[in-house]
């Protein structure tokens, strides 16, 4: 009979196809499987590591010179009279590019400018007021006539002398006051003698009546005499301290006259010299309304086609001037208050313009120069950008540059690892956790 172990051990547990697996080695990828996922694991942590994941702040960029084209805009509304250079000429400072219409005659203008910028302030009454009175001038016209009229009245003054009658007068009056004080004085003298004389022999004839010698008549008619010695020469006194008095008030009067005069000439200097100024500051707003003049040498560039008799509005580009003295190569962003505070000195900045495609041409690379204290009122920071090498790009192409160049730039805030990045973003959620 067969026993409990003999009936367990020829029992069939699985079906053919499970042994069948079961007596088969095992596959590769099944001894090697864990392996393999941990080399894999290792590898993305490699990469990982040596791979970075920099942080941008993106923005626009314009790169220019540090001397940049001169942008010259219309400041009023009017139509060009006249148009003086050619799209790509090359100008001078402060060369007259356009003239725009007026109510004044331009060429008339640019005479009263050559006349007045000939003339310093010292020199005005050198003006040549009647060349330039039969010029037509416009809305300078009023400005010009005040300005006229004083220098006429100052010249007028000058020659007429007005004050001169009344001081010839006074100077006249004062040598005859002094030539009778002269004689006052000459007679004086000899009333001094007189009244000396009168006064010893009154003191002799009243040595004698006490002596008995002379009546007392004869001593009254001594005494009389002395009196009218005395009085005599007390009214020469009273007479020269009057004409003393006299020659003192002529003085003052002749003194007032001199202030007079002398107040009344600078009063005529100060309002010519202030109205020549208003009228050199009346010319000022005019070229600024209605010349279009070049502020640095470069070469002319139109920003569209400008012809004789064309409106055009206030605040319209004109004509840009290219210097040609090219200076360093720098770039400009306005940067968004977003994330500002990362931007620091001597960050990379990474840029990509418009005019040479990056896929082709490559990205220029700079660095942060500076960064605005203050934002302006659309709440942007200017951040100035330098270009070590130029506009050498990544591609080790040499860009050309004639003109401003705008673009996107990326500044390079934070240059992580990826890894460090994963980490960083675990590390600031367990933060928020806390």
């Amino acid at each position: 009979m067969e026993t409990k172990k003999d009936i367990l051990d020829n029992l069939e547990l699985r079906s053919e196809s499970v042994q069948d697996i079961l007596t088969r080695p095992p596959h590769w990828m099944i001894r090697w499987g864990n392996t393999i996922i941990f080399g894999c694991l290792t590898m993305v942590l490699l990469m990982s590591y040596f791979i970075k994941y920099p942080e941008f702040i993106p923005a626009p960029v314009i790169v220019t010179s540090q001397n940049p084209p001169e942008k010259i805009q219309a400041r009023t509304n009017s139509k060009i009279e006249k148009i003086f250079i050619k799209n790509g000429q090359e100008v001078k400072k402060d060369e007259i590019l356009m003239i725009l219409q007026s109510t004044a005659n331009s060429n008339d203008v640019l005479k009263l400018k050559k006349m007045i910028d000939s003339i310093s302030p010292n020199e005005i009454h050198s003006f040549p007021i009647n060349e330039a009175s039969h010029l037509k001038l416009g809305e300078l016209q009023s400005d010009f006539n005040s300005f006229a009229k004083a220098y006429r009245d100052e010249q007028l003054f000058i020659r007429l002398k007005p004050y001169s009658p009344e001081n010839l007068a006074t100077n006249q009056s004062l040598s005859e006051y002094n030539s009778r004080i002269a004689i006052l004085r000459q007679q004086q003298n000899i009333e001094n003698s007189k009244f000396d004389l009168s006064k010893k022999n009154f003191h002799r004839s009243q040595t004698l009546f006490n002596e008995g010698v002379i009546s007392k008549m004869e001593l009254e008619n001594e005494k009389i005499k002395y009196l009218q010695a005395e009085q005599s020469l007390k009214n020469i006194n009273i007479s020269i301290s009057q004409l003393e008095e006299g020659v003192n008030n002529l003085n003052k009067t002749k003194s007032g006259v001199a202030i007079s005069t002398e107040k009344d000439k600078i009063n005529y200097s100060s309002q010519t010299l202030q109205l020549f100024e208003q009228l050199r500051k009346s010319l000022k707003q005019w070229e600024q309304a209605y010349l279009l003049i070049s502020s640095t040498d470069g070469v002319v560039s139109y920003q569209q086609f400008w012809g004789e008799n064309q409106f055009i509005k206030a605040g319209d580009a004109t004509v840009s001037i290219i210097p040609k003295d090219k200076m360093a190569v720098v770039g400009r962003m306005q940067v968004p208050s977003t994330n500002s505070g990362k931007i620091a000195q001597g960050q990379k900045v990474l840029i990509k313009l418009d005019n040479f495609r990056y896929q082709e041409y490559g990205i220029v690379e700079g660095k942060v120069q500076n960064i605005s204290l203050t934002p302006d009122e659309k709440g942007n920071y200017y951040v100035d950008i330098i270009l070590p090498n130029g506009l050498k790009t990544s591609y080790n192409k040499q860009l050309p540059f004639d003109k401003e160049l705008k673009g996107n730039a990326e500044i390079v805030t934070q240059d992580l690892r990826l890894i460090e990045r994963f980490f960083y973003q675990i590390i600031k959620l367990l933060g928020y956790q806390v």
